[in-house]
């Protein structure tokens, strides 16, 4: 195993740090959005209509509360993170060095996404197949042979939700090798002339490939469409980063978009359920793999709308939160700790949750099974990571204790602060 740069006798938020109070927001937008995705994901199996190209281990009762939940989640979840990324890795390379913050992001993210990849897709998929059988889709010869019936396994093989670590190591390569390029560009020069060109990008593709945010593209290697649209919210954090690396101009303006960006995401949230109940056809005659036939107005519509809504909702949550948390609260600290495991562990967890609600428990409300799904998936991960954390850390104890010096962690922590030569930084 390789040491990472943190020890787990180090406290790896940002309550650990001189208090930045301008920036403790982040560790908060951090934890809650990382609830936020396992929320999303317990939402899936409650959906109607169902996420294209996305298959889930099993349905059940469907919930069109639920399903309002799930998209206005999925429209901005990703961005929020995306976002602060690209802040976080600008303010890494302008203190560290591109060179030395490629190479500690790669150690740092890389080690956890192969290791992820070995031990839990495997997992992942097992606990798809199980939900499979238990719906009688499969048979259990299927199940020990995986060979399925033509079509069948169409959207199965891929990455599930490890994408993200995949997407992000190749940004911040592609960030350290614009660096030298992007410091010779005046900040507020770059901001007023690149944000828009960046949300003008991220239009350009969701009006081609709708299926980015309105659907599921599952892959072993990156989406050419994804990547792009996901790459402008990475974009507009380093952006941001460039013209204001202490978000004084979020945080002024979030108060003010707060009301307009919750708007612009209902409004998004009823277009794009409304696109996607409409008539689908297996032959559309579109660059896209998104089954729906609308006009192109309601498409150019739905893009503009999903990116508008998307950057205001992600530049006004992370204003507020730099502009009002002076304080992390003790479970919000907790969740930034552990958010990193929870990204990684929650998707089996889930997965096996619906398959036993939806078969021991068919008569419930879909909420109660929701809420009980994200509670479980998310505090299982959180009790694990900080019982090996205390494992790690008894170790690493006793090692000092025998030999005098400090012994790295062999616990990658991906989203932990950092030390900069005058503060210690959030990390994202």
């Amino acid at each position: 195993m390789h040491a990472t740069h943190l020890r787990l006798n180090q406290a790896d938020s940002a309550e650990s740090a001189p208090q930045n109070n301008n920036l403790l927001g982040l560790d908060a937008v951090r934890a809650w959005a990382a609830v936020g995705v396992v929320m999303l994901h317990a939402c899936v199996p409650y959906s109607d209509p169902d996420v294209p190209g996305l298959t889930w281990a099993t349905t059940d009762t469907p919930h069109m509360g639920l399903t309002a939940l799930m998209w206005a989640i999925e429209i901005v979840i990703m961005p929020i993170f995306l976002v602060m990324a690209g802040f976080l890795a600008f303010r890494s390379m302008s203190s560290r060095g591109p060179l030395a913050t490629l190479k500690s992001r790669t150690r740092r993210l890389g080690w956890p996404f192969l290791l992820a990849v070995i031990f839990l897709i495997p997992v992942d998929l097992y606990a798809w197949l199980l939900g499979w059988l238990a719906d009688g889709v499969i048979t259990p010869r299927q199940m020990r042979a995986l060979k399925f019936a033509e079509g069948q396994d169409e959207h199965l093989w891929g990455l599930s939700h490890l994408w993200f670590l995949q997407y992000l190591i190749l940004y911040i390569a592609v960030l350290a090798g614009a660096w030298k390029w992007l410091q010779r560009i005046d900040p507020a020069r770059a901001f007023r002339v690149g944000m828009p060109l960046t949300m003008l990008a991220a239009v350009l593709v969701l009006c081609i490939h709708p299926e980015v945010v309105w659907g599921f593209q599952h892959a072993f290697l990156p989406v050419p469409s994804k990547w792009l649209y996901s790459g402008c919210a990475f974009a507009m954090g380093v952006l941001i980063a460039h013209a204001d690396s202490n978000l004084v101009w979020l945080r002024q303006i979030a108060g003010r978009t707060c009301g307009p960006s919750v708007m612009l995401c209902v409004a998004t949230t009823v277009l794009g359920i409304w696109v996607l109940r409409q008539t689908s056809s297996s032959d559309v005659n579109q660059a896209s793999a998104f089954p729906v036939v609308v006009s192109p107005i309601t498409w150019t519509s739905l893009a503009l709308l999903t990116v508008a809504s998307a950057t205001g909702v992600s530049l006004t949550l992370i204003g507020m939160a730099c502009r009002l948390v002076k304080k992390i609260d003790p479970i919000t600290q907790r969740l930034a700790t552990a958010s990193f495991a929870i990204y990684l562990l929650h998707h089996p967890i889930l997965v096996l949750f619906h398959v036993a609600a939806k078969h021991g428990l068919p008569t419930v409300s879909p909420v109660f099974k929701m809420a009980l799904g994200t509670t479980v998936a998310v505090w299982i991960p959180v009790g694990m990571h900080f019982v090996l954390r205390g494992v790690m850390a008894r170790r690493a104890s006793k090692n000092t204790s025998q030999s005098g010096q400090e012994t790295p962690s062999i616990l990658p922590m991906p989203m932990a602060s950092e030390t900069l030569p005058s503060e210690r930084r959030l990390a994202g």
